[in-house]
């Protein structure tokens, strides 16, 4: 069984003024830190908890839940039970309504549902009048094409735990207890919340100790592996902790770095696990070391990204100098081979951004009817410009892909400034504006197949709520002319 070992941050190039400064900043910072962990390795180099909270106690750890179930997917994979092109709709069809789900909802795949890439907007059990979370994801009408745009959606990862207890006849933390989590030492009194109809609540309800999470954070770290025993698939570990669509359209800094089987990138290479209210693992393979904490945040919109900013402006920088080349440790725990498969993927991102601009050059996408009113867009790669039809009028927007681009902000008498940049296949265009009231507006562009999604987000009262209507929202065309999106898929 996996024990840890008691060590000096200072054996490990800490200095424990880091440390000290740490716990100086989240004080400082008047964080409700519950307890705080800093890992290399299977060595503990510091670990502290704050009354009434300590090393045994359980605490709420929100959607750091999601990991475990993206954890517990790939342990339905490697053994044999599902694949991620499987579709989802196919394990379920008691819960599909009566004539079949939408068509959108059919194609969408285990993979879309751990990328957060689902074809719903928002969750849908907030959404649906029934008690049953699981059946609402087949219920819920959806708004854009599955597969393309992020959109975090609590529900898919509810019903991904379900589909775990379905095919197991266990509830899901049982099922990794049995596969991984007892042989890490994992807490005997753990639990995870249940739905209202007694379905582990996947997205958020696991309720653990932080040396729990610390263990798993270790296993991921090592990409599966440890002490020479495979628990998860290596090559399903680096695309759960590999980007795999962007999420720049989130509000702060370490919510915009990507996304991966219900995993976020940090601002630094490696992934976090991330619950609402501070509820963090925040990993580093290179380096095969995570922080890891425990709070209550809540009601402060500030609160996680002080975490972070605590951290890297502490810890952080003195890791990075112990490790100067970044190649600490990398032989021995994956993170050479965890290198090449990001140069690979980045390598595809790059061949895909190239042939969706020939493929889509000038070419137009009708949109299917839509909350946002958009008719149809076009992009024209080589001049630099998209035309937008909406609400029976035509916009151009240029925009630049390293500098921005001047221009009169829409119908508006406001000016602005666009940019766009192509990320893991999909292309953001920004567009800020230079006035006494500022705002802006973020697009999300996805292809698949002969279909496109987009992702709008608009901010601030420079907008009047008319227009904001337009541009706050998901849509999906298709490149052959629109249709119902009752016909579509």
């Amino acid at each position: 069984m996996f024990t840890w070992k008691e060590a000096r941050p200072e054996d490990f190039g800490i200095p424990a003024e880091a440390v000290g400064q740490l716990e100086g900043q989240l004080k400082e910072m008047r964080l409700r830190i519950h307890g705080f962990m800093l890992i290399k390795g299977e060595n503990i180099l510091a670990e502290r908890y704050y009354e009434p909270f300590g090393r045994d106690k359980l605490h709420r750890m929100y959607s750091i839940t999601k990991s475990f179930t993206a954890l517990a997917v790939g342990l339905l994979v490697k053994n044999g039970l599902v694949k991620p092109e499987d579709r989802i709709c196919d394990y379920f069809p008691e819960k599909l309504p009566e004539g079949g789900a939408h068509p959108w909802c059919r194609e969408m795949t285990i993979r879309d549902m751990l990328t957060m890439r689902t074809c719903h907007s928002s969750t849908t059990y907030k959404r649906h009048g029934g008690k049953d979370w699981t059946e609402s994801f087949f219920h819920v009408a959806p708004d854009h094409v599955p597969g393309t745009v992020f959109s975090y959606d609590t529900s898919s990862s509810q019903v991904l735990a379900a589909l775990v207890e379905k095919l197991t006849g266990k509830k899901m933390l049982d099922y990794m207890r049995s596969q991984i989590l007892d042989q890490l030492g994992f807490s005997k009194e753990a639990y995870i919340l249940p739905d209202p109809v007694g379905v582990s609540q996947g997205g958020s309800g696991l309720v653990c100790t932080l040396r729990d999470v610390a263990a798993v954070a270790h296993l991921c770290c090592r990409m599966g592996s440890i002490q020479g025993r495979e628990y998860l698939p290596a090559d399903y570990m680096q695309e759960a902790t590999g980007g795999q669509v962007p999420t720049d359209l989130q509000p702060v800094l370490d919510e915009q770095c990507g996304y991966g089987y219900f995993i976020w990138k940090p601002r630094e290479e490696g992934f976090t696990f991330f619950g609402m209210g501070g509820q963090l693992a925040v990993c580093f393979p290179q380096y095969d070391f995570c922080y890891i904490t425990m709070a209550d945040t809540i009601g402060n919109p500030a609160g996680v990204q002080a975490l972070h900013n605590c951290f890297y402006r502490t810890v952080f920088p003195c890791l990075k100098a112990s490790s100067p080349s970044g190649t600490h440790g990398a032989k021995a725990y994956g993170s050479t081979c965890e290198g090449i498969c990001e140069e690979k993927r980045e390598q595809g991102f790059l061949s895909m951004e190239k042939g969706l601009r020939e493929s889509t050059q000038a070419v137009p996408y009708a949109f299917y009817p839509n909350a946002l009113e958009w008719e149809e867009v076009c992009f024209d790669w080589e001049q630099k410009e998209m035309s937008l039809a909406l609400s029976g009028n035509r916009y151009t927007i240029a925009f630049g892909t390293e500098e921005w681009v001047r221009q009169p902000l829409l119908d508006t008498e406001y000016f602005c400034e666009c940019r766009g940049q192509w990320k893991m296949g999909h292309f953001i265009l920004e567009c800020y504006v230079l006035y006494e009231d500022m705002g802006n507006i973020r697009m999300d562009f996805a292809w698949k197949d002969h279909r496109m999604s987009v992702r709008s987000v608009c901010a601030g009262e420079v907008f009047p709520p008319e227009m904001k209507s337009h541009y706050q929202g998901f849509a999906s065309a298709e490149r052959n002319g629109g249709q119902s999106a009752n016909q579509a898929g």
